[in-house]
């Protein structure tokens, strides 16, 4: 049991949390249950399931790493990365996976939030200010995680794109029921 909860005791926090936001999509569905339908509670779920994503993936400690870096000089790292480097592959990898984290999170948000006016500038900022409070959880939780400035500027730019794809989406759907190919 002890090896186990070495193993996995890290994930407990993470389920709660989801448990949590899950719960209240599901309450929340219920208070506008006269306004719509089970798909309504798609893109809600859909978000919950993306925080716990991200969650998973960033907030994961690592193995036998006493304390992770701190950068805060912006593009400091990026220019490191992609200047001095004599293989592209991990840096460039490391910049999309900060980028692709973040568009499913503010493609369902912005799903889920719809009916907002300057709904592109709505999800970026909530998009940054979710990869915010990541960087303040690897720093201050010690999970020998690098707390990383660009990492954030990369999540913000991924929520950015995420909103803008979904914006494209929803114009290509109202295309398409005008022209009727879709019901």
């Amino acid at each position: 049991m002890k090896e186990l909860w070495s193993a996995f005791g890290w994930v407990l926090p993470i389920m709660i949390f989801v448990t949590v936001t899950l719960i209240f999509a599901i309450s929340f569905w219920k208070k506008r249950r006269g306004k719509g339908s089970w798909l309504n509670l798609l893109p809600v779920l859909f978000t919950c399931i993306s925080i716990g994503g991200i969650c998973l993936i960033t907030l994961t400690p690592l193995e036998n790493v006493s304390e992770g870096s701190v950068n805060f000089d912006p593009f400091s790292n990026l220019k490191l990365n992609l200047l001095y480097r004599n293989h592209l592959d991990v840096p460039i990898r490391n910049l999309l996976a900060n980028i692709i984290l973040f568009i499913p999170f503010t493609f369902f948000l912005a799903w889920w939030m719809r009916q907002s006016k300057q709904l592109i500038l709505m999800v970026t900022f909530l998009g940054g200010i979710f990869s915010f409070g990541i960087e303040l959880a690897q720093y201050y939780l010690h999970l020998g995680r690098a707390t990383d400035i660009d990492d954030w500027m990369m999540n913000t730019m991924g929520s950015f794109i995420g909103g803008i794809l979904f914006v494209i989406a929803r114009y290509i759907y109202t295309l398409l029921k005008i022209n009727k190919k879709i019901k």
